[in-house]
């Protein structure tokens, strides 16, 4: 088992009912520190996230991940499951996307079904 496979075999442990449980009751904190950054650090991206908002400008995503090694650029919103952008969030987004970057919403949601570990690694193994 590679550690990649490691990072998610308690999530894999775990029944539906568990899965739906842990996904509504995670707070966005919890799902960058305990699950995005480290398969990123792992994956070798570099990592930036604004640790307290407050004299920021409204609407900047959450994350910010670099692959040095293929140029892989992943700006994401965290959103506890339910919940959606902001106006000035989905602003940025937009403009991200216009601008030709992958900027997109994560939940909890997308941990537990392997969406963000699977757009990880494929950020991590893209040539720029």
């Amino acid at each position: 088992m590679n550690l990649l496979d490691a990072m998610n075999a308690r999530l894999d442990r775990l029944d539906e009912a568990a899965k739906k449980k842990l996904a509504k009751t995670m707070k966005e904190d919890e799902l960058r520190d305990q699950h995005i950054v480290p398969i990123a650090r792992t994956l070798g991206y570099l990592i930036y996230w604004t640790w307290n908002s407050k004299h920021s400008p409204a609407g900047f995503p959450d994350i910010y991940l670099l692959h040095p090694g293929t140029g892989r650029i992943i700006i994401r919103e965290l959103k506890r499951v339910g919940n959606k952008p902001t106006e000035a969030q989905q602003a940025w987004l937009d403009g991200f996307g216009v601008a030709g970057l992958d900027a997109q919403v994560w939940t909890p949601v997308d941990m537990i079904s392997g969406r963000i570990r699977q757009e990880l690694i494929d950020g991590a193994s893209r040539t720029a």
